[in-house]
C-alpha cells in the first residue's frame, strides 16, 4: 500500500463521524486522483508482463519488472509532502 491509501482510510474514518473540513476534501481528493493514476499505470505494466509471459519474453518480463518496482518507489508520496501541497493549495 501507499501512503495516500492510509491517509484515505484515515479520511474516510473520520467521515463516518462528521462533516470532512474543506482543507480534508481536498485532500481526499489528491489521494484519489493519485490512486487511480498508480492504478492504471500499474495495472498497465501487469498487463504488458502477462504479454511478455505468454510469449515467453523473459528480458522483456524483467524489464517490465524493475519498471513496477521504480514506479511503487516513485509514487511513494511522503504525506508530509502531500500536507504541505495541500496547505499551499487552500492558502
Amino acid at each position: 500500500m501507499q501512503p495516500y491509501h492510509y491517509r484515505m482510510a484515515e479520511l474516510w474514518t473520520y467521515h463516518q463521524t462528521r462533516e470532512l473540513t474543506t482543507t480534508e476534501q481536498n485532500e481526499l481528493s489528491i489521494c484519489l486522483q493519485a490512486n487511480a493514476l498508480f492504478a492504471r499505470k500499474l495495472g498497465d505494466l501487469h498487463n504488458y508482463t502477462y504479454a511478455a509471459s505468454i510469449v515467453g519474453d523473459q528480458a522483456w518480463q524483467q524489464e517490465l519488472g524493475l519498471r513496477i518496482e521504480k514506479m511503487e518507489k516513485e509514487f511513494a508520496i511522503q504525506l508530509t509532502d502531500l500536507k504541505k501541497y495541500i496547505q499551499t493549495e487552500s492558502s
